[in-house]
């Protein structure tokens, strides 16, 4: 019974999927089948998709499509012209830039003290100075800046001012107008000297004297209190407060000028000292007069301010911000120390050898436990001083001979000083003028050995400042150092 049931479900099966697949297959044929068209039709043809989806195309992209359009074949067409338009192109930006950096960090600070119709007239002298020399030009642009700065109420001996005066020095010098630039300097050294002399006699001349530099008030002179009835007096404390500051700053700030004043007034003497003795004047005597009276002023200002109570190598009433308004120890031995060079090419020893005590001295105090270079070379200057008069003709006097060895010892000591310290300073300090120094006093030291009789140790510094010379490139010490054993082996 179930057998017979189930064959009946099957054969039936069979039926309905026979019948499923005869639709199956109908349905395919009659969907894949082409439709047929009539022949005349008024029916619009169908568009493709791609063209009824096109967008418009944006400026950028238009741009970018003639670019590339126009940059076919350029590199063929022009092989040179493309380059060098490349390279102009390059080369003019970095310059643009290079030329904004110059001058934002060296010619815009040179300025920013000065107002701004003063520093486009300095503008302009500069580049008729350094860039287009031009001497009547920059000196018309130098004297509307003056003038301007007169106008404007600046300061006529600020540093401002001094310094446009001094830089129309340095343009005439440049110019090779050596006899303009000193009469220039001449002229400013004079004005500036009677109104620091003017303005110190003022300020010595108050009753109250001075208090670090400071003047004090005048007491007011005693006298019999007059009756005033006390509701008429008014009196505006804050006004007199204030105006009582401000006399007080202008003093202080006349004070610190007459220092910064003083200071120029030294390095014009100086700077008149070297046109002085250049080839085109060659007046050695007006120089020697400028270097000694710059000294002069540097030791009359440091006995003043010994006196007074003040820093005697800088400004008691100058601030951070505007620098020191005297000179400094360092500076102040430079000066004397260019004095003794210009002695010493005199050969008149016994006047360099106290100046280079002094300014020995000086930069001692300055570096303290930390010596430089400037302490070696003054070290070898003391004894070269004294070995230049050791050998001057012996006079007839019957204490010469002692007085002679006792300076060569003595010059011997202060040559091996100067290798013993220059051995102790270490780079970056050490520098090339270490260097030097040490050749130029171990020669030294073989002339004081000659002159002491002793040959072979003569000979040994010879050659150890040969070597020396040697070492470091300098040719004049090797070539001195030679001649010196020649003369020695033709002994």
């Amino acid at each position: 019974m179930f057998r017979a049931v189930s064959r009946r479900t099957s054969a039936h099966a069979a039926t309905l999927l026979q019948s499923q697949r005869q639709s199956l297959t109908r349905s395919i044929y009659t969907n894949t089948r082409p439709t047929p068209h009539p022949r005349t039709s008024n029916a619009k043809p169908l568009i493709t998709p791609y063209i009824t989806g096109t967008r418009h195309l944006s400026t950028a992209e238009k741009i970018r499509r003639k670019y590339r359009e126009a940059s076919k074949g350029i590199w063929r067409k022009n092989p040179i012209l493309l380059p060098l338009a490349i390279v102009s192109i390059v080369g003019g930006a970095i310059s643009f830039a290079y030329i904004s950096y110059v001058e934002l960090t060296r010619v815009a600070p040179q300025y920013h003290k000065f107002p701004a119709p003063v520093a486009d007239a300095l503008r302009t002298a500069v580049y008729f100075t350094e860039i287009d020399l031009n001497p009547p030009k920059a000196l018309q642009a130098y004297k509307e800046a003056l003038r301007i700065a007169a106008e404007l109420g600046v300061h006529p001996f600020s540093d401002e001012v001094l310094g446009i005066k001094i830089q129309v020095a340095m343009m005439l010098e440049k110019a090779g107008l050596v006899k303009p630039a000193i009469d220039v300097l001449e002229r400013t050294k004079s004005e500036t000297l009677v109104w620091i002399e003017n303005g110190r006699a003022m300020e010595g001349a108050q009753v109250g004297g001075t208090v670090n530099g400071v003047s004090k008030p005048a007491p007011a002179p005693a006298s019999a209190p007059a009756k005033i009835a006390p509701e008429n007096i008014q009196i505006n404390t804050d006004v007199m407060q204030e105006t009582e500051e401000d006399l007080k700053a202008q003093a202080e700030y006349e004070i610190r000028q007459r220092d910064k004043a003083l200071k120029k007034v030294i390095g014009i003497q100086m700077k008149l000292g070297e046109l002085y003795a250049s080839d085109h004047i060659q007046e050695d005597k007006k120089a020697e007069e400028a270097q000694v009276a710059a000294v002069e002023l540097c030791l009359k200002e440091m006995h003043r301010r010994q006196r007074l109570g003040l820093p005697v190598g800088s400004s008691g009433s100058g601030s951070e911000a505007d620098g020191e308004a005297w000179l400094n120890l360092t500076e102040i031995a430079t000066a004397l120390a260019d004095l003794a060079n210009t002695y010493v090419a005199k050969e008149r020893f016994e006047l360099a050898m106290p100046l280079y005590l002094r300014a020995l001295d000086l930069i001692r105090n300055a570096e303290g436990d930390t010596p430089s270079c400037k302490q070696v070379v003054l070290l070898n200057d003391v004894a070269t001083a004294m070995v230049g008069h050791a050998q001057l003709p012996v006079k007839s006097q019957p204490q010469q001979p002692v007085a002679v060895d006792q300076t060569i010892e003595a010059a011997r000591q202060w040559a091996q000083k100067a290798i013993d310290v220059a051995a102790y300073i270490k780079p970056p300090v050490r520098d090339e003028e270490c260097d030097v120094t040490c050749v130029v006093a171990t020669y030294n030291l073989g002339e004081l050995a000659e002159l002491q009789k002793k040959p072979q140790i003569a000979k040994q510094r010879y050659i150890e400042a040969k070597s020396l010379a040697d070492g470091i490139g300098y040719e004049e010490g090797s070539l001195m150092a030679n001649e010196a054993l020649k003369r020695l082996g033709g002994k």
